[in-house]
């Protein structure tokens, strides 16, 4: 496996999107575990809202997700960052990316 930057420098965010999934917790949960645990990923956040949270409303719509935040997540279902199938801005969702040094 090829990496193409250092993971301990990474900076990720989730984000949900479409319709709703009764897995999308479970898949969050394991996304946060595997970042974390086997990448040692430090930065790890959820997106609130689907694509608009990207760029709405940050302080609010950006979760810093650990492995404490999500140890038991899977046990509910749907999904923790709720999500939306209405438009996006890529520019506005790349924008916000950068400027928050997602990576």
């Amino acid at each position: 496996m090829e990496l193409f930057c250092d993971p301990k420098k990474a900076k990720v965010c989730i984000v949900t999107c479409g319709g709703l999934c009764p897995g999308l917790n479970v898949v969050i949960r394991e996304l946060v575990m595997c970042l974390h645990y086997n990448y040692e990923v430090e930065e790890i956040y959820g997106v609130k809202w689907g694509y608009k949270g990207c760029y709405t409303d940050i302080a609010n719509n950006w979760l810093r997700l650990t492995p404490k935040e999500v140890k038991y997540i899977h046990k509910a279902g749907g999904t923790m960052l709720g999500s939306s199938r209405g438009g996006f801005d890529a520019d506005k969702i790349l924008d916000s990316f950068v400027e928050n040094g997602i990576n």
